[in-house]
């Protein structure tokens, strides 16, 4: 898993070079399946809301006064309003297998930026692209092997990540 995210930063900046077709992400879909799923053994559920991401970032940037890398890592996730993890590997595997399918469903339609495969796992990119600044927005990381989702609200940087990553 972490070599997903991993190759997935590092490819996040040739998706922001991709041409969408105006499709958005089902954002209500997103948080009816992840309310409902919440209450199953093994489903676990975080949820930072714009209070939450503006008390991160607000002490983030006391961090960052001294640390220019803390600067650039909060120009990526200045656009970020919530934040919503799940995971549900731990759970039964019919609640498994509904989730995904569920998730299936309500991503269909949505724009895939792409999709990183490491022998089992997969993990599928799916936001909305602005071709005018190359912003990604509704950004959502989906795992289904794994059993993970990560949905972030708002918008991402994807030219400033890609410039964090190419320092590295």
């Amino acid at each position: 898993m972490k070599k997903l995210l991993i190759l997935l930063f590092l490819l996040l900046p040739l998706a922001a070079g991709a041409k969408t077709t105006g499709k958005t992400i089902r954002k209500a879909d997103l948080t009816s399946i992840i309310s409902e799923f919440r209450r199953y053994d093994g489903v676990e559920v975080v949820n930072l809301g714009r209070l939450g991401t503006a008390a991160v970032k607000a002490v983030a940037r006391t961090a960052a006064r001294k640390d220019p890398e803390m600067r650039e890592a909060l120009d990526l996730v200045r656009g970020v309003r919530k934040l919503t993890v799940l995971e549900y590997g731990d759970s039964a595997s019919d609640v498994k297998e509904r989730l995904n399918n569920r998730l299936r469903a309500a991503l269909q339609g949505s724009d895939l930026l792409m999709e990183a495969k490491d022998g089992n796992s997969a993990m599928r990119i799916y936001g909305v692209v602005d071709d005018a600044t190359g912003d990604v927005s509704n950004f959502v990381l989906h795992a289904p092997n794994d059993g993970a989702l990560i949905f972030v609200s708002g918008t991402l940087s994807a030219d400033m990540l890609g410039k964090m990553m190419s320092d590295d």
